[in-house]
């Protein structure tokens, strides 16, 4: 007889602050007598997981990788230790319902032949997720899923089977496949079927072995009477090149394996090419959604500047040819490239950017302009009117786009907040909210019916989402039930994002939507080196200085002793596989800090200090990060270039 009734594993990678969540939603269930037995496999996490599962739940069985051996396998590993009646395969971006568990647990002990169950799942923003329930893939399904058929018709026989569109969602019924971000099975059946497919390193492992399961002779139950939030984009970057690549490339094995040799041929191919069409689409998404803004400033700033140029001649020189044959055309380009790296360098292009940012963008590459004009031959330089203009003028791009972007395209406004919980937790949440980034109005729900207090109670939540035009809403574990937030997001009818705030009311967590990663903010330190133009700066100095290491190298190689690892480093970095300046001390200094490349030089390290206290190197680090700007990396880098060769 088993010790537990139920097991439950949890592959962990680089989630910590949403892996809490999960765990917080586990043992906050009502099990009604049920025992469970949970496990924690971390695959070489970064972000200081394993400390934090050990520190807040010290009742997890935790298996520690020394490198991220895949879902499969470290499922696999947690199940060989396991003794109980079922298995649960978790992910650690899913939050479950107070009586989930037992509700499973109650279904299939009551249908025996059930070989695998799954739940209805949502996403951050409350809606279904079509994966709960599956087919197995077929040519035909596979090619309405992939040329986006069974979207423009999500209720149709004939287009939807690859997600049994045409079943209703809140009914329990028999399915092909479940999704193993929440997948229960009885231990016997896998004893029959055997574990997890370790050649699936990422996806494709839940089709298998739901295959395997059915094909055994078992029941794959879509069970409909609880939800899970399944975030998803935390874990799985669907808009990435490496999903899509992984992805399908595990639809490719699991054809493979299960299908005869001529259909698999076939199939196989057909995979292929959908991997290079999605691939390329997802490329040309990507880069659209990246570059708009940059191009389109970069287009209309070069437009501009041949305008200025035809202006300056026909009204200045008297001649509109005066620049005709002339070198100028050849240096338009570079103006635009210096304003636009000034751009970058400054976070023009961060969200919520002030206009005080376009203006130093400006600033500085017009000083970089003029700094490379006067080291011009008087010949090849042209005129500084046509520099100022242009500055003017490349002020006003940036502005005005930026404008339009905001105001048509992503519609940036003050962004509208309902905080749900009793009044004590949602004034610590709007401490929270205000102390994010971004212009934020907060409206406090009581969910209650008493709304003295408040600006609405949970019964006019609704309403006060479409007068107040509401575009999140954050609700509190310590003043409602996960059942009671599952079952509001799933009533609301109004396009909005939902966040959940921990019991502590310390931190919020939430996602979008199932293609965008999973977001998160607390009262922590905000960390400059977490903002893209500041990681822009650190690679552009990088490339910088490894660039000064070849062009000086009958310097600097001799006062390293010849030693080869200072080529090493140099190809390293400009590979963007090392940089020059990082983090010090042991991998639980800043493991929880901003992630960058592993680096060359230590920034905490001073040999003038001889003796340190034990958390010198973690205060250091996190001063670095939290303080970053490019200045600190070209200061220690001049001052210690000696150290090139570490």
């Amino acid at each position: 007889m088993a010790t537990y009734n139920i097991g439950i594993v949890i592959v962990s990678y680089n989630v910590a602050h949403f892996l809490s969540q999960t765990l917080a939603s586990v043992y906050a269930s009502r099990l009604n007598g049920l025992s469970i037995e949970v496990w924690v496999v971390d695959n070489n996490s970064t972000d200081q997981s394993v400390s934090f599962v050990k520190k807040q739940f010290p009742q997890v069985n935790l298996i520690e990788n020394a490198a991220n051996v895949g879902f499969s396998k470290a499922n696999n590993q947690a199940i060989a230790k396991m003794n109980s009646d079922y298995v649960l395969l978790l992910n650690p971006d899913t939050v479950i319902e107070e009586d989930t568990l037992v509700k499973c647990v109650t279904y299939m002990s009551a249908h025996p032949n059930s070989g695998a169950l799954g739940p209805k799942m949502i996403d951050g923003s409350g809606r279904f997720l079509p994966e709960s329930k599956r087919q197995l893939p077929g040519v035909w399904n596979s090619f309405c899923k992939l040329s986006y058929l069974s979207d423009l018709f999500p209720k149709s026989r004939v287009f939807s089977g690859y997600n049994l569109g045409y079943l209703p969602d809140d009914k329990t019924t028999e399915c092909d496949v479940l999704c193993g971000a929440f997948m229960m099975m009885p231990s016997k059946v896998l004893d029959t079927v055997g574990l997890l497919d370790e050649r699936f390193f990422m996806y494709g492992e839940d089709i298998d072995l739901s295959y395997r399961i059915k094909k055994a002779g078992f029941d794959v139950v879509y069970f409909a009477e609880t939800s899970i939030i399944h975030y998803k984009g935390e874990s799985t970057k669907k808009s990435s090149l490496n999903y899509v690549r992984t992805f399908y490339g595990a639809m490719g094995l699991y054809v493979e394996k299960h299908y005869s040799a001529g259909n698999a041929r076939f199939f196989a191919y057909f995979i292929k090419i959908a991997i290079v069409l999605r691939a390329m689409f997802s490329a040309v998404v990507t880069m659209l959604r990246q570059w708009f803004r940059p191009v389109l400033d970069g287009g209309l700033i070069y437009a501009g500047l041949h305008i200025i140029k035809n202006l300056w001649a026909t009204y200045y020189f008297r001649d509109s040819l005066y620049y005709e044959g002339s070198s100028i055309d050849w240096f338009l380009p570079a103006y635009v490239i210096m304003w636009l790296y000034g751009a970058f360098s400054q976070g023009w292009y961060e969200p919520y950017s002030s206009g005080n940012k376009a203006l130093k963008a400006v600033i500085y590459g017009s000083l970089g302009l003029l700094v490379i004009y006067s080291l011009l031959p008087t010949e090849l330089r042209t005129s500084r009117a046509i520099l100022l203009f242009g500055s003017l003028w490349a002020l006003a791009v940036f502005v005005g786009t930026s404008w339009f972007v905001h105001r048509f395209v992503d519609r940036q406004r003050v962004r509208n907040i309902a905080l749900v919980g009793n009044r004590v937790v949602t004034d610590k949440l709007a401490t929270l909210i205000h102390h994010s980034k971004g212009q934020k109005s907060v409206y406090h729900i009581t969910p209650n019916d008493n709304s003295q207090v408040y600006d609405g109670s949970l019964g006019t939540l609704q309403h006060v989402i479409e007068m107040r035009q509401i575009d999140e809403v954050v609700f509190s574990l310590e003043s409602m039930s996960m059942n009671d937030i599952i079952k509001t997001m799933t009533t609301i009818k109004s396009p909005v994002q939902f966040k959940i705030s921990g019991t502590d009311g310390l931190n919020i967590i939430g996602s979008s939507s199932k293609n965008k990663q999973g977001e998160y903010y607390s009262l922590d330190i905000d960390y400059a080196l977490s903002m893209r133009y500041h990681l822009f700066n650190k690679r552009v100095f990088d490339i910088m200085a490894a660039l000064i290491g070849v062009v000086f190298s009958v310097f600097l190689w001799p006062l390293h002793f010849f030693d080869r690892k200072y080529w090493t480093n140099i190809k390293d970095v400009l590979l963007n596989n090392k940089t020059w300046v990082g983090y010090g001390g042991d991998k639980d200094d800043y493991g929880f800090l901003p992630q960058i490349k592993p680096c060359i030089m230590q920034i905490p390290f001073d040999q003038k200090i001889n003796i340190m206290h034990s958390e010198f190197f973690l205060q250091k680090n996190i001063d670095y990060a939290r303080s970053y700007n490019v200045w600190i990396d070209i200061k220690y880098f001049f001052t210690h270039f000696w150290k090139m060769a570490q």
